[in-house]
């Protein structure tokens, strides 16, 4: 965004009313964190508001001030060397120095006094400038488009005669570990690995979850069995399909009901993965990983699932009285 349109929008947004914090963020947001300075934009607004229409820079009369100090010199090498991905048009209005035509500060950048030296692509004019410095271009192009998502991809300043930076690049997908873990006040009924590459549906949460969990029950409570119990879970796509509901209903099961998208009124989110996520070293393989979770929370006191389950019922009054606004702070 050239600096005519930067202090046209500028002069715009102050019309309306905003502020200069208000009208730089804006502008960072659009356009990168290099676009201008707060310091010009509250620069720019004084001078709007004082009457000024023009958005061209003050004529300059007499000699110009010489660029190549030691002191920029200085200042340049601090900037460069605090933030390797800063821009040449940011350093010039920090710095307010002169710059001429095509590339910025190629006096300064290039001059064979200068610690520091540039090389860029000047895509206006397709050429190249070559010095003792170099930028890499760490971009993502989508058609004509530049999209810059990161400080790792922005451009950035190193020494031509070190290596470029390593960009680490990650699997497209990341194998994810699923373990489908069922637990009471006394402790955990039922931990069930996930193959990898297996989709869970309802099918599947029946046969392979569901049912060795109602096993599981009738053991622990040969007399009760599944009365008195009710199960809660999240709202994903398998737990409330048509065949999960209806095994459910066949086996006398009852469903608590459990409001969407809130994790902090689950106790295996606030409290069991939080805790297995501590506790859990390192692990080769996702098989070898289901007997230490087996064993972590057979290791955990009765009275530690009790007092979760409180926990969990003292969340929800608060989640009532609060009209279903956030609490965690209050807990």
């Amino acid at each position: 965004m050239d600096k005519l349109s930067v202090r046209s929008y500028i002069k715009t947004r102050s019309l309306l009313g905003l502020t200069a914090t208000e009208i730089h963020d804006e502008l960072v947001t659009a356009y990168g964190p290099y676009v201008v300075s707060y310091c010009t934009v509250a620069r720019w607004i004084r001078r709007f508001s004082s009457g000024r229409e023009s958005f061209y820079d003050d004529h300059r009369v007499g000699r110009p001030i010489t660029t190549v100090t030691q002191r920029n010199i200085d200042a340049v090498q601090d900037l460069v060397l605090d933030d390797p991905h800063i821009s040449i048009e940011y350093i010039v209005d920090i710095l307010q120095i002169s710059h001429g035509n095509g590339f910025p500060t190629s006096s300064l950048l290039h001059n064979d006094n200068c610690v520091l030296k540039y090389a860029s692509t000047i895509c206006g004019n397709s050429r190249v400038a070559f010095g003792d410095w170099v930028t890499l271009l760490l971009e993502t192009r989508v058609g004509s488009t530049i999209v810059k998502s990161n400080q790792s991809k922005l451009p950035t300043w190193i020494p031509k005669e070190e290596p470029p930076p390593t960009v680490v690049r990650r699997q497209q997908f990341e194998q994810k570990t699923m373990f489908v873990v069922f637990f009471m006040t006394t402790g955990p009924l039922l931990v069930h690995y996930l193959a990898s590459g297996t989709s869970i549906n309802g099918t599947y949460y029946r046969d392979e979850c569901l049912k060795t969990l109602v096993r599981n029950l009738c053991e622990k409570r040969p007399s009760a069995k599944t009365r008195g119990i009710q199960l809660h879970h999240d709202n994903a796509r398998p737990h409330v399909s048509g065949i999960v509901l209806d095994y459910l209903r066949e086996v006398k099961l009852s469903v608590m009901a459990h409001q969407p998208y809130s994790p902090d009124l689950a106790p295996s989110d606030f409290w069991l993965f939080i805790r297995l996520k501590r506790n859990l070293g390192t692990y080769p393989d996702a098989r070898s990983l289901a007997r230490p979770i087996t064993m972590e929370l057979n290791s955990i006191p009765i009275e530690e699932y009790q007092k979760t389950f409180h926990k969990w019922i003292e969340r929800m009054k608060l989640c009532v009285e609060h009209q279903g606004n956030y609490f965690e702070h209050l807990m």
